[in-house]
């Protein structure tokens, strides 16, 4: 099966509420504080199962863009039923950390946690500072009884470190998005950096797939529920209108995304003002992607041609191929 050959990261956003409003997150324009919105809980529960038919035992992740440590009652129980349904997956998320205590992670890794990612975010509209970062820290360090380890500090860059608690491995760190942060697909107009032009390929689409806590499935984590152009533009659709968790990941939907991204060649809009895992691809990839293309999709077209053609590039994206799928 094609998922469970290629999938290796499962996003479900558990729930929608965020406390915080960073300027450099899309959230910013979007009134999540106030929301209770939760993922349907019949619907996590069928996805996971789904995954059980498959042995899935790679990695589930339970945010996007919300706090899932903010409800701690529904976080221990989305973990709890994963980890029952799913024992050898890998359950991780991310969080602003605000939430978090020695007691509260105790009781994550009795449910069933993983791993822990935290960010330790400054103030709302506070520039990055290495001090500010390192006096959060601190606080953070201070609140859970035990110290960071940092083990990489680049100036007015990122700060990072780890501890492990009850056996939890916790990675920490805090950086200057601002500076250094994703656009997410052009939502924080304020980070794009109008020179640049994606040329990478992108294997998230392969290899991830993403649930927003409304249900709407993406391409990739980059793309915002809240944002009207993303939900009307780039979303595969909702994951309550498909068979399976399977079917969506074959849909030809996505399927026109994964062909868009196989290859190093200029990328469309959203994909072209973003960032987000871009390497130098060295010449024996390069031909090893292009062969692919050709033999999966058909002969490679002048990046030119499709560039000023709309019509050409919404046909690309919407073709569907088979095999691919």
């Amino acid at each position: 099966m094609l998922f469970s050959e290629s999938v290796t990261n499962v996003i479900i956003e558990i729930s929608k509420h965020c406390n915080r409003s960073c300027d450099y997150c899309p959230v910013a324009a979007s009134d999540r504080a106030s929301s209770a919105e939760v993922f349907r809980e019949n619907l996590y529960e069928s996805i996971i199962r789904d995954l059980a038919k498959i042995n899935y035992s790679q990695s589930i992740c339970l945010n996007l863009y919300n706090e899932p440590s903010a409800d701690r009652a529904l976080l221990l129980k989305r973990i709890q039923f994963c980890r029952e349904v799913l024992p050898d997956a890998r359950i991780y998320f991310s969080s602003n950390g605000d939430y978090l205590t020695e007691d509260y992670i105790h009781a994550m890794v009795q449910a069933g946690l993983s791993e822990l990612y935290v960010t330790l975010h400054l103030a709302k509209s506070e520039p990055y500072s290495d001090a500010s970062a390192i006096s959060r820290f601190t606080e953070f360090s201070a609140r859970l009884g035990k110290p960071v380890k940092i083990h990489t500090a680049s100036p007015n860059h990122t700060i990072q470190g780890n501890l492990r608690l009850h056996g939890l491995p916790i990675t920490v760190f805090s950086t200057n998005y601002m500076s250094y942060g994703s656009d997410r697909a052009g939502s924080v107009a304020s980070i794009t950096n109008s020179e640049f032009k994606r040329t990478s390929p992108c294997n998230r689409p392969y290899q991830d797939f993403t649930i927003s806590y409304n249900g709407i499935v993406f391409p990739c984590c980059q793309m915002f529920a809240d944002n009207p152009e993303h939900t009307s533009n780039y979303a595969i659709g909702n994951i309550s209108e498909y068979e399976s968790i399977f079917h969506a990941y074959a849909s030809s939907a996505m399927a026109g995304w994964r062909r868009d991204l196989l290859r190093e060649s200029p990328k469309m809009t959203p994909c072209e003002s973003c960032t987000e895992g871009c390497y130098e691809v060295s010449q024996a990839e390069r031909e090893q992607r292009d062969a692919l293309y050709k033999e999966y999709v058909g002969p490679i077209l002048d990046s030119r041609v499709i560039n000023q053609s709309s019509r050409l590039r919404n046909r690309i994206r919407s073709l569907f191929s088979t095999k691919l799928v």
